[in-house]
Formats: C-alpha cells, structure tokens, sequence
C-alpha cells in the first residue's frame, strides 16, 4: 500500500477515518475511565459516610495508600498497552462494520508497480471510490457487554446521584477531610471555635455585623437576627440570652448553628462543655415612631384644591403618609364616616422630608363644611405617628351662576341624606324650566332629564342604591360645572383626577404598562384642558368672557397662553422619559412641578379685563415687586455658588448653606403674599402671574429645604421671570402706555446694554424695573450647562496665572 496515493480522496472519506480514530482512541481508554469512575465513586460513598473519620492519622494514610496505588495500577496499564489507531487500523475498521467485500477502501490506498496512468487501473480506482462514498458510520462497540452484563450500572449510578444530591452541602467539605488526613487533628481539640453575626431587618438598610471579643456593647435594631455556628468540640452548644438557654442545631459531627431575634437587651453567652466559648452584651435599639407635621395650616388655592404642605420624619424610612378628615360637626343622616387619601411623597436622605401635595375635595359633599384634618405616618413596622388635627373649613369651589348653584345645593342635600331623592327630583323639575335650558344649556339639560328618571321612579325611597347614588352625584357635579363654566371646568376636573390617578402609580410604584396608560390619560386631559383654556367658547357652554379687549385672550396674554401650553408639554414628556428609563422618583418631582404650574393658571382671571384704572396701591404694589425681583436674583446667584461648592460644603449641616437660604427664601415668599393681598384689598385684579411666582417660590424653598439648592435655581428663576411680567403689566395698566420692553424683543435696546452668557441685562440698565432677567428657554439654559461644564475643564487644564486661565476666569465670572 502507498500511502501517497491519496492526495486526492474525498473529504467525506477522511471525515470519516477522522472520526474511525476517535472511536478507536475512546474504546481503547474507555475501560480505564470505568475502572477510575468505579474506585472514585467508592471514595466518595466512604467519605460521605465519614468513613475516614473514625479512622485515626496513620489507618487513614494507609487507606489513601490504596486508592492511590489502585489509581497508579490502572493508568500504569494504560500507558503500556495503548496505541495510537493507524490510519490502516481505520480502514480496516471502516470496512468492517460495513461488511465490504474486496476492501474496496484499502485499494483506494494501493499503487500499481507498472503502468500507473494505465486507462484500466483508472477504471478500477474509481469504481472503488464509488463503493467507498456509500461506505457508512463505524458503530462504537459496546464495551459495557463484558464489563456488565447484568446492567448493575444503572441502580449504581442512581443510588450515587442520590446520595450525592442529599449530601450536596457536605460532600466537598467531608472529600476535602479524607484527603488530607492532618484536618483530623483538629479533633483532639476539647472546645469548638465560635462564628457570629447579627443581620439588621432588611428595612433599616444596616449591614450585618461580625461578632468579635470585646468588651464594648453591641448596639443593633429592634428585630435584629442573631445567627452563631460552633465549630467542632465535643458535646452539645448552648445558646444563653439572659436567664434562657437554647440548644444549637446540629448540622453534622462538626457544625451545629442557631438564630435567634433580639427584641430586648440581652447579655450572649455560647457554652459548650460547661465552657464559655463566647460572651457579649448587645443593645436593642427601639424602633421609634415616625413623626409628622403639618408646615403650615392646609388652605385652598386659587382654584379651590386644598393645600397640605407636611414635613415628616422616622429613624429609618416612612413607608406610608395618608390623611384623615372628619366633620366637625357630624351629620346624622350622612352615611359618610370620614375622607381618607394617601399623599404621595419622596424619600429624602436628611433626617426630614418636606413636601407639598395638592388633593381636589370641590367634589366631595363636605365641601364648604367646617372639618378636622390630621396626617397619619406609618412605618414598615406599622408604627403609626400623627400630626396636630387642625380645624379647616374644606375648600369648595365657588358658583357665581344661580342655576348652577341651585343644582349643587340640591346635590349636596342628596348626598348628605337630607331630602329623599323625589323631593331633589321635583326642585330638579323646576330648575329645567329656566329658558336658558332651551338655548345655551341644552346638554346640561339632557343630563338633568337623564338624573330625574332616577330620582323620581320611587315616590317613598329615601335613599337611592349605592351605584346609582354614585352615578348622580357624579352627573350633578358634571351638570353645575356646566352650566357655570363650560366644558372647561370640565375638562379641568379631569386634568386634576389625571394627575392624582399618575402620581398614585408612580408612589405606589406600579407596573410599566400601568404608569404609561396613565401618561396616555394625562396627555389626552391635558390637551383637552389647554385647547378649552385657550378658546373657551362652546355651542352648549355659556360665555366665559365677553370683554372684547385683547388682553384677555390675544396680545400679550394669549402669547403668554401659548408659552404655559409649551411649558406644560413639555414637562409631560420629561415625565414619560424619566418613567420609561425607571426614574420614578425623578418622575414624580416633575409631575409635582406639573402640579405647581396648572395650579397657578387663573382661570378666573381670563376674562377680566387689563384696561381697568389701578388705585393707590398699584405704584407702592410695582416698587414692592421691583426689590423682591432684585433680592430673588440675590437668592439664585447663592443656590448657584452653593451648587458649585456642593464637595467640599456639608450641605446638610443644621444652620448653614441652604438651610438659611431656605428660611430667606420663605421670608420673601410671605412679602410677596402681603403684597397679592394689598392688591386685593383695594379691588384691583391681582396679575395672575404674582400666583405663579408665588407657586415659584414654594418649589424653591422647598429643594433648598431638602438641600437641593442646584434644583432650587430652576424655580428662583421662574419666580423672577413671573415678577417681570407681573410688573410690566401693572406698568401697562398705570400708564396707560404698552408693556415694558422685553429683554431682546426691544426696538430701543442698544449695544451699550451689558448682558451675561445667560442674557441677563444688569440692574439699572434695560427698561424693565430691578435689570432685565431674560431667563432662557429650556434649550438656551442646557447649552449655557454645557457652555459651564467645558470651561470649567478648560481652567482644570490650564496653568494657574496664565493669560488662558485668567480669559476663562473672566468668562466663569458671568456664572
């Protein structure tokens, strides 16, 4: 045979004597794999069954011996009887398992001594290759046949899987001791070795705490797990808290553990053999009550939503808030107990958590009642803390329109169970015969027609069954905001129920899918609400306004309209963001900003008109404004510097850093109140943009509070701008003549104005009172960010004193 004559064989064929060595190679180790299988097994049964150690030292080297000289016998045998398969060995094989005849594989590998490029022997070599590509796998051999004939090997194997899998957590350890044989020694030793620590409940957030010899007490949490294992000895470990004892479980012939709660202070003791192998004193920290408070009295807003500004605080963390309120004055036939609301609230990492929670209660029937309200804290165990209970009179939402009115009144005297629902029926009948029910009010009118049919089918029912008491106070409600309002009282109604059903999901943390369906919902409520808001008028809905003066819904107004619109969609979509990418938190604080900014919308104020004459007040009212802007500039240049100094200031630190500004920041928002209320009181429109500055400030002094005075800068900037509007339109209304001239919208605004990277025009230049602010939209704002951030890389670059570093200095100045 020449072995060279196969330069061109198929691949197939030498696939297939590749693959003829391995199964070759396998029969020919496979029985020493068995024989080491078989002695390894019978180690591991000894050893799991502490074969060994009831052996001593030297019995147990002599074991080992065995093993290992068994293992040296068989691989020794290996190595001299084995051989690497021959490709002719291959062959051979191949052509065997295929019951060939004339070994047509073989001839394959043959060369004629004569006439090599003979047409014949051509012929005949590739007849042969045709046989040889029909040639098939070579079958293994069954080398279990001899070996086990009977199929022991199975029950073997089961029972030893069986046992390995009810051992799992001891089989390495007890291997590990009858391999090395010295691990025994440790037996001699009289006394076990003691291990402990004590685990914190998981909700205070602490780390375990490894036990060591001291002498100093161990103070932990209230519930905290004590957890010990002793270590080999003899005889049986004690656990002693104070005058109790308790036996360890033992785990196997080395390790016996116990866990016990430490409710109280309790001195340990482990005893083993009447010996002390450990001894601690450990403090039981009580888990305290969370407090809570209220800042300030709750009071209603301009739109009748009550107000509830709380602070609160626990040694961990707070896991629920929730109000209670009850009348003050019961009413017997009211089948009302009391209101109950969760507030949501964010996690602070100071020591309290300020926050501001507006809740819609217009709706509810105690509205306009005298009520008493307290707030209940919980903690994760149900450790309840409560506030004062302040007496408040709930805030209820003002009707100037007597049928709506009316019809309110009626669902009040329903609601609370003083007439039976015929006699509300019969009042409802005669309200429907107002003419305005045939003109304006046509769809209110169906709605009242849709309430009688059920408020008069039973002449003697006092009270109506809970799904439909439900569902007409729910139509009278819809009905009154109607006919007062329009469809954007309405719309407004929903806006809030929108918001409140979001920041439950959001507080409660709910499922993705949840928290988006109720963003697709806020979307839907808060574009219905704004296209209401920015053109109130409706085929069935009475007039808002019928002041012609282009304050009221164009020129400056209606521009100012548009910017609240964007302002407000644009913080819906950081919201949806902020939830899609797990921020909840972030989320929240942005829906709460939300809040802040529909609450300071003055519907009320859309249709009065701005051309009235001011009185007295309205000069002293304008210089008031004009210092308040200068000392909220004063205020957001510090929450920048405090934002900037955040590394190296403890901004938490009591009395110092935001602390302060926060108190500042507060003092000026109660000037600002002192001032809306003179306005007030000399009948003169208060601008709807002093609330939204008010609004501003809260916000600003609520992050400094929390020690946020970067997140503050945001709000004190808001406040500034809502300032400058209010006073360019109080300097409208004085003068007579066009509102002042906006920072660069100004024909007269010359070179020689100064500004900063940020827009901003110095006091004493520009024509707006206090220096023109000119905050920047959200875009300008994150490039000045930007802007920020590479300077301030480009001074870390630079060498102090050089010209470069001195230019970027000058430039960071402006910040």
């Amino acid at each position: 045979m020449n072995n060279n004559y196969n330069k061109d064989l198929p691949i197939n064929l030498k696939l297939n004597i590749f693959i003829t060595r391995f199964i070759l190679l396998w029969e020919s180790l496979a029985k020493t794999v068995i024989y080491i299988s078989l002695i390894s097994m019978f180690f591991i049964f000894l050893s799991i069954f502490n074969f060994f150690s009831i052996l001593s030292y030297w019995p147990h080297i002599i074991f080992l011996s065995f093993f290992l000289v068994g293992y040296l016998i068989i691989i020794i045998n290996l190595i001299r009887n084995f051989n690497w398969p021959s490709k002719i060995s291959c062959i051979r094989r191949i052509e065997i398992d295929n019951n060939t005849e004339n070994r047509p594989l073989s001839t394959l590998f043959d060369k004629p001594g004569i006439n090599v490029d003979n047409v014949l022997w051509k012929k005949h070599y590739n007849n042969m290759l045709e046989v040889c590509n029909t040639l098939g796998v070579v079958k293994l051999k069954s080398i279990y046949s001899n070996l086990d004939p009977l199929f022991f090997r199975f029950p073997i194997l089961f029972l030893f899987f069986i046992m390995v899998y009810s051992f799992n957590n001891l089989v390495i350890d007890r291997v590990e001791a009858a391999i090395f044989p010295q691990e025994n020694i440790a037996r001699m030793v009289k006394n076990g070795v003691f291990n402990g620590w004590v685990t914190p409940p998981e909700y205070t957030k602490k780390q375990p705490v490894l036990l060591v010899e001291s002498d100093e007490f161990l103070s932990v949490p209230f519930g905290s797990v004590f957890s010990g294992r002793v270590f080999g000895g003899s005889g049986k470990s004690k656990l002693i808290f104070d005058d109790g004892e308790e036996d360890f479980i033992i785990i196997d012939d080395e390790n016996s553990s116990i866990e016990s709660i430490i409710e109280n202070n309790v001195e340990v003791k482990i005893q083993q053999n009447n010996s002390i192998l450990f001894q601690k004193t450990i403090l039981s920290i009580p888990d305290e009550m969370p407090k809570v408070d209220f800042l300030e009295k709750p009071h209603s807003t301009i739109k009748g939503i009550l107000d509830i500004d709380f602070v609160l605080s626990d040694d961990y963390e707070v896991t629920k808030l929730y109000a209670k309120v009850n009348l003050k004055n019961p009413i017997d036939t009211s089948n009302i107990g009391e209101i109950n609301f969760n507030i949501p609230f964010n996690v602070s990492d100071s020591l309290q958590t300020f926050g501001q929670y507006y809740h819609d209660l217009t709706e509810h029937p105690w509205a306009g009642l005298p009520v008493k309200i307290f707030l209940i804290a919980e903690d994760y165990i149900e450790q309840k803390g409560t506030s004062e209970i302040l007496e408040i009179i709930l805030p209820k939402k003002e009707f100037k329109n007597l049928i709506a009115l009316s019809v309110v009144n009626q669902r009040k005297k329903l609601a609370l169970g003083k007439e039976k629902p015929f006699i509300v029926g019969e009042v409802v009948k005669e309200i429907l015969l107002d003419s305005s029910f045939q003109k304006e009010l046509v769809l209110a009118r169906d709605w009242l027609q849709e309430s009688l049919v059920i408020l008069m089918k039973d002449k003697e029912q006092q009270f109506l069954e809970i799904n439909e008491h439900k569902f007409i106070i729910d139509l009278l409600w819809k009905t009154a905001l109607f006919i007062e309002s329009g469809q954007l009282a309405i719309a407004e109604n929903e806006l809030r129920r929108a918001q409140q059903d979001l920041q439950d999901a959001l507080s409660q943390g709910n499922e993705g899918n949840e928290i988006q369906e109720m963003i697709s919902n806020l979307d839907e409520a808060l574009k219905k609400y704004l296209d209401e808001l920015e053109n109130p008028m409706d085929i069935d809905a009475p007039q808002v306004s019928e002041s012609d003066n282009p304050g009221d819904r164009g020129g400056e107004n209606g521009a100012q309209s548009n910017e609240e619109r964007e302002d407000l969609e644009e913080k819906l979509e950081e919201i949806a963001d902020l939830a899609v990418s797990g921020s909840l938190d972030e989320a929240q604080e942005q829906l709460d900003q939300m809040q802040d900014m529909t609450e300071a919308i003055d519907r009320e104020a859309l249709g009065e008109a701005l051309g009235e004459e001011e009185g007295n007040a309205q000069p002293q009212a304008m210089q008031q404004i004009s210092e308040m802007m200068q000392e909220q500039e004063a205020l957001m240049e510090d929450s920048f510097e405090q934002s900037l100094n955040a590394a190296q200031a403890d901004q938490k630190t009591p009395g110092s850093g935001p602390v302060n500004a926060g108190k500042k920041q507060e003092i000026l928002r109660k000037q600002l109140e002192e001032v809306m209320h003179e306005i007030g009181e000399s009948d003169n429109p208060i601008p709807e943009e002093l609330g939204r500055a008010e609004r501003a400030m809260r916000h600003a002094e609520r992050e400094l509070q929390r020690g946020r005075p970067d997140r503050a800068q945001n709000a004190q900037g808001r406040a500034i701008e809502e300032l400058k509007k209010a006073a360019e339109k109080m300097d409208k209304i004085h003068s007579g003549d066009g509102p002042s001239q906006m920072a660069g919208n100004s024909s007269n605004n010359n070179s020689q104005d100064e500004r900063d990277p940020l827009g901003r025009v110095p006091p004493g230049q520009g024509n707006s009172p206090g220096g023109d602010i000119g905050l920047p939209k959200k875009q300008s704002t994150t490039r000045s960010k930007e802007i920020v951030r590479e300077l301030y890389k480009k001074a870390e670059k630079s060498i102090e004193g050089s010209i470069e570093r001195k230019y970027v200095d000058s430039l960071l100045d402006w910040y």
